[in-house]
């Protein structure tokens, strides 16, 4: 029976799986509660309780985790205007963005792409570039966890994984709605309201709605997204929470780039133009929409024994007509003259269906108390991709730059062909332990196994693969001193890609082996420090080789080139430390952020990616003066050390080290309202967004906004 078939047959999966799993504390609490009382308390406090599953899925805390896990609540979010992922990953200890292109985005850290992205510990662990901007408003808190993640998602992917925890109901009725206006034409509209639909509160609502329009300092982008998410949980019994919840995320970009700016002239100066600057048509447009409709259930068995189920449905559209311009012989530096244009109309669909259960609890042995975790995962994703060619503008281009977006017409698009499609298949089986060996010493023992099934074309060329593997994880803290946790974790490599090498065959699946080991120490008010020492080793890494059709003919206007996306395997070895902190300082200074220094050699030794930093240091300190407890700000920064990156025939692109200061300030002038200014980039710092490939974008000059907040 097929998972489809599965969510058709019963509606009762619908209501499976909540992310609410109770402490010990509150599970104490409750067992001295009257019998009538119980089911106020326990929907209540899972809501005060409720824990992330983390980097294991045991739901430890960043102390007891023996890895390094970055956190960012929806408060830090909201002060420092953090509206979109990308603003987000930017503040982020070891999280590095490349903006190639004004609406696809690649994540890395550690110096491997990040592939997995999880809603409430749930996802697909496949795909490297993100289209559109994804709005943080229907989220409670970002969870990013840094090195081989195996035990969550299954595959190991030694960068990490990030976890995005969505907004609950809450106990008590709130609402805030935000409104703001920055540069670029910048306005922003936020609607949050939690309330009690029950006088008893075992059954509650929360529902967000957004709307932000926005230009940009490039020529002719501008981006309009919309987002809609309701969410309620409840009680259906004593024992048995449910929540039901969808959100849907309109983003549409207009002016937006295929490829970006070239970064290098012909006879290899590099290019340097005006931050504005862009290669979009005014006729160019992505659009995305993502719908998801989520149910889960929690079944309180015991005091020692949890069962919860969850279901997700994904379903993603994108439409798009966009412009690229490449060269044969490069860009001439004294004419302008040399690029080509090549325009492209796409549609894609994905239908994602996920179904976890897990059994989570703790049992007694040897006199002390441990916890546990199995689980099951079935996934099933299907794409689709229909592209239809342009009748038109393939022409030779103006003299650049100086574009005004009109240089090319819109085309006349030929009937859609289908260019690919994939049903994808991914089962996990993972299981994982907190032993208590002492006092002190807890071991961390897990692994999974994974079936893996892929069947799909591009351009009549087959991807198809079936895959199975195990990702085995061993990992220990051991608190020497009081507030003081050593820890070392290991896991292996197993990473299946769907991408095609020289052959027009596919790649085959990444493996190798990952390491972590480091110290926590907790202060008091939670003041945390950590310092991670890591090494990675992974063969037949995907590296990007060129585009080709197929017919071994290296056309001399590659207008019929850009059939197939090639990709070679190769051997990386990523090592070296970070050190980050977080927490409250003191009763006035609140700190989050970390330094990552990184080395990455190849198979002979060779510096490998050098577009990732080996050097980023990323800081977000908030001040509440105690002397007007009605002020509050911020200060963010972030730096990164040089990169560069060797294009073919032309030379190296270089993008010097560089910093960015930004903040925030608010003021409260009443419980109700209060008004906050945000700045980023300060100093107008001048920067490119990648040299991951020969074009790219200039970044944001500096950037403002105020915002007027009612809280009721």
């Amino acid at each position: 029976m097929t998972l489809q078939e599965i969510f058709a047959l019963s509606p009762i999966m619908l209501a499976f799986g909540v992310h609410a799993q109770l402490s010990k504390t509150t599970q104490n609490s409750t067992s001295n509660v009257k019998e009538e009382d119980v089911e106020v308390i326990r929907i209540v406090e899972s809501r005060i309780q409720r824990l992330s599953s983390g980097a294991t899925g045991l739901g430890l805390d960043s102390y007891e985790t023996p890895q390094s896990v970055s956190i960012v609540e929806d408060d830090t979010i909201a002060n420092y205007q953090l509206d979109d992922i990308n603003s987000l990953f930017e503040h982020v200890t070891g999280i590095n963005i490349d903006r190639t292109e004004t609406d696809r985005t690649y994540f890395n850290s550690r110096g491997f792409d990040i592939t997995s992205m999880h809603v409430d510990g749930s996802g697909v662990p496949f795909g490297d570039i993100f289209v559109g901007d994804m709005d943080t408003a229907i989220y409670e808190r970002v969870e990013f966890i840094r090195g081989s993640n195996g035990l969550i998602t299954g595959l190991g992917n030694p960068s990490g994984t990030v976890n995005y925890v969505r907004k609950r109901p809450e106990n008590d009725f709130a609402a805030r709605v935000d409104l703001t206006y920055g540069r670029w034409a910048k306005m922003r509209a936020v609607a949050d309201v939690s309330t009690p639909l029950t006088e008893s509160g075992t059954w509650a609502a929360r529902a967000v709605v957004v709307h932000q329009d926005k230009e940009s300092w490039l020529n002719l982008y501008g981006n309009n997204r919309n987002v809609v998410y309701g969410v309620v949980d409840g009680q259906i019994s004593d024992t048995v929470t449910v929540t039901v919840g969808y959100s849907f995320h309109d983003n549409n970009a207009e002016g937006n780039t295929w490829g970006a700016v070239p970064q290098i002239y012909s006879d290899g100066t590099q290019a340097d133009f005006p931050a504005s600057t862009t290669t979009a048509m005014n006729w160019t447009y992505w659009d995305t929409l993502n719908r998801n409709a989520f149910a889960e259930v929690s079944w309180f068995i015991n005091d020692d024994l949890n069962f919860t189920s969850k279901l997700n449905h994904i379903n993603y559209e994108e439409q798009s007509e966009l412009f690229y311009t490449y060269w044969n012989t490069g860009l001439d530096r004294q004419t302008g003259l040399g690029l080509l244009g090549y325009p492209g109309k796409f549609s894609a669909k994905d239908d994602t269906l996920i179904w976890d259960n897990t059994l989570q609890g703790n049992f007694n042995t040897w006199g002390r108390e441990h916890t546990f975790i199995v689980g099951v995962s079935l996934a099933d994703a299907q794409t689709s991709d229909l592209d239809s060619a342009a009748m038109s503008g393939f022409d030779v281009m103006p003299a650049f730059a100086g574009w005004t977006g009109n240089e090319v017409s819109r085309p006349e698009w030929a009937a859609p062909t289908e260019a690919g499609f994939a049903d994808i298949k991914l089962n996990r089986y993972y299981t994982a332990m907190q032993l208590s060996v002492s006092d002190r010493l807890d071991l961390v023992l897990g692994g999974s196994f994974i079936d893996y099934d892929n069947e799909g074309e591009a351009w009549g060329a087959s991807t198809s693969t079936t895959e199975d593997g195990t990702s085995p994880y061993l990992g220990f803290t051991w608190e020497a001193i009081d507030n003081v946790n050593f820890y070392a974790s290991y896991s292996d490599i197993y990473q299946p890609q769907y991408y095609l090498n020289e052959d027009i065959e596919p790649l085959g699946s990444a493996y190798g082996r990952s390491y972590e080991a480091g110290v926590k120490s907790r202060f008091e008010n939670n003041f945390l420090i950590s310092l991670a020492l890591f090494r990675t080793e992974q063969e037949n890494l995907y590296e990007f080789l060129g585009y080709d059709d197929g017919d071994g003919v290296d056309d001399e206007d590659y207008s019929d080139d850009f059939t197939y996306a090639l990709y070679q395997g190769i051997t990386v070895a990523s090592n070296g430390f970070e050190v980050e902190v977080s927490g409250p300082l003191n009763d006035e200074w609140s700190l989050i952020g970390g330094l990552t220094v990184l080395n990455m050699r190849g198979e002979n030794g060779s510096e490998a990616r050098t577009h990732i930093p080996r050097r980023t240091f990323k800081l977000l300190a908030d001040y509440a003066p105690q002397w007007n407890e009605k002020l509050n700000a911020g200060v963010s920064v972030r730096w990164q050390s040089e990169v560069y990156s060797e294009t073919t025939g032309f030379g190296r692109i270089t993008q010097d080290s560089y910093g960015l200061v930004g903040g925030y300030a608010s003021y409260t002038f009443n419980q109700q309202l209060s008004l906050h200014v945000n700045v980023d980039n300060i100093l107008d710092e001048t920067y490119l967004g990648s040299v991951r490939s020969e074009q790219t974008f200039a970044g944001s000059p500096t950037d403002y906004s105020v915002t007027l907040r009612w809280d009721f």
